[in-house]
C-alpha cells in the first residue's frame, strides 16, 4: 500500500485558470498561488509553469530558491521538444519537468513521482551512467595492464554524457551520479558531467567539447598505480602519501602518450591538470600562460567535482559552498576568476549570495 504523502502541492500557474484543476489530487491537497505575489519561502514543494523566457517570471523562482527551505522540490513545467526550456529548467533547481499545458494528469504524474524512492531520476539518465561507469572500468583496466585503451570508447561515453547533460541538465546528471554510483569512478563522471555543462554553455565548439569530456573522462586515469589505501583514506595524508598521489597526472600521461593516438590538448589536460595559475601545483609547477585553456577548464572542473563528491567520509558541498570555494582560490591567484564567475553562471548561482562556509574547505580541492 502506497503511504499517503504528508506535504501540498503548490501550484504557480501564468497560463491557466485554476478552477479546472482539482483542489485534492490522489489524496495530496494541491494550492494554487497568486502569480502576482512572491512565492511564498515555508512551502515543501513548488509545481511552476511560467514563462521560461520572462525575465521577470524567471527572477521569481530564482528569489524563492534564495529563501526556500533546503529540502524543498521545485517541477518546472516546460514546452515538448524544447531543449532550451529544458536546461533552463535544470538551472533553475527543477528536480522534474512535466509538459505543458497543466492538466490533471500532469499533477497526478507529479504526485506519483513524489511516491518513487528515486522519483526525480529519468531512466534514460540512470542508463547512460551504468553504460558510461562500464566504460570506464573496462578503460582503466586496460590501462592497469599497460594495454592501449580504447579511444573510440572514449569517444563514444563523452558523446553519450555530452548528449544527456544538454538534454536534462547537469543537476540530473549530478544527482543521479551521487545516487546510484559509489565506486571509483562517481568522481569521473562528476567532473565530465560538469565539463559538459561548462562547455556547452560558455558555447565551446563541437570538437572543443569533445576534447574536454575525453579529458574529463581520462583525467585520473593514472590513479590505477596509486594504492587503494591511499586513495580511501579518510584521514590527511602524509607527506610521503601525498607524494605518491601526485605522480598520477605523470603517470596517465605517459601512459596515454605511448600509444600515440589521442589528442595533444587531451594529453596535456590529463597531465596539468593539478597545476595553478600561481605556479603551486603539479607535477610541473607550471604558472599562468604556461598551462592552457582547455586545463585551466578541466582545472576547474575537477575542483567542483570533488567539492559535490558524496564519500563515506565526506558529505558533498552544496553547490553555493563549492561555488565560493573556486572564488575564494580565484582570489588567492589559483584558478582564473572568469572561470569561477562562468562556473556560477552555469550552476545559476547568484553571486551576491555565495559566502564561504564557516571552516575553511580548500583541503577538500581534489589531489
Amino acid at each position: 500500500m502506497q503511504s499517503k504523502l504528508r506535504t501540498t502541492l503548490h501550484v504557480l500557474s501564468e497560463n491557466m485558470q485554476t478552477g479546472i484543476l482539482p483542489s485534492i489530487l490522489m489524496g495530496v491537497d494541491v494550492c494554487f498561488l497568486d502569480p502576482r505575489k512572491p512565492v511564498p519561502a515555508d512551502i515543501d514543494l513548488l509545481l511552476a509553469d511560467i514563462d521560461l523566457k520572462n525575465p521577470h517570471s524567471v527572477d521569481k523562482i530564482r528569489a524563492f530558491r534564495n529563501v526556500a527551505k533546503p529540502h524543498t522540490q521545485i517541477f518546472i513545467a516546460v514546452t515538448k521538444n524544447d531543449r532550451q526550456n529544458q536546461r533552463q529548467a535544470s538551472a533553475l533547481g527543477a528536480k522534474k519537468t512535466i509538459l505543458k499545458p497543466l492538466s490533471e494528469i500532469g499533477l497526478a504524474i507529479v504526485i506519483e513521482e513524489l511516491r518513487t524512492p528515486h522519483r526525480f531520476v529519468t531512466p534514460s539518465t540512470t542508463t547512460i551512467i551504468e553504460t558510461s561507469a562500464r566504460a570506464m572500468r573496462e578503460i582503466f583496466e586496460q590501462a592497469a595492464q599497460q594495454e592501449p585503451i580504447d579511444i573510440r570508447l572514449i569517444g563514444e561515453t563523452g558523446r553519450q554524457i555530452a548528449e544527456s547533460v544538454a538534454d536534462l541538465g547537469v543537476l540530473e546528471w549530478l544527482d543521479t551520479v551521487r545516487i546510484y554510483h559509489h565506486s571509483t569512478f562517481q568522481h569521473v563522471l562528476l567532473v565530465t558531467g560538469i565539463a559538459c555543462a561548462f562547455a556547452q554553455g560558455v558555447g565551446m565548439s563541437i570538437e572543443d567539447i569533445a576534447k574536454l569530456t575525453q579529458a574529463g573522462l581520462l583525467h585520473d586515469i593514472g590513479k590505477v598505480w596509486t594504492p587503494a589505501a591511499i586513495l580511501d583514506k579518510t584521514g590527511r595524508l602524509t607527506r610521503e602519501e601525498f607524494d605518491i598521489v601526485k605522480r598520477h597526472p605523470k603517470d596517465g600521461y605517459l601512459q596515454l602518450v605511448r600509444q600515440g593516438n589521442i589528442h595533444p590538448d587531451i594529453l596535456d589536460a590529463v597531465l596539468h591538470h593539478h597545476e595553478y595559475l600561481d605556479g603551486s601545483g603539479y607535477p610541473d609547477g607550471l604558472a599562468a600562460s604556461e598551462i592552457t585553456d582547455i586545463t585551466r577548464i578541466l582545472t576547474i572542473c575537477d575542483i567542483m567535482g570533488a567539492l559535490l563528491e558524496r564519500r563515506a567520509y565526506k558529505k558533498p558541498f552544496t553547490v553555493q559552498e563549492a561555488i565560493a570555494v573556486l572564488f575564494k582560490m580565484a582570489d588567492q591567484g589559483k584558478i582564473e576568476k572568469a572561470l569561477a564567475v562562468a562556473m556560477a553562471q552555469i550552476f545559476d548561482c547568484a553571486l551576491s549570495n555565495i559566502r564561504l562556509p564557516e571552516n575553511d574547505l580548500l583541503d577538500s580541492a581534489p589531489n
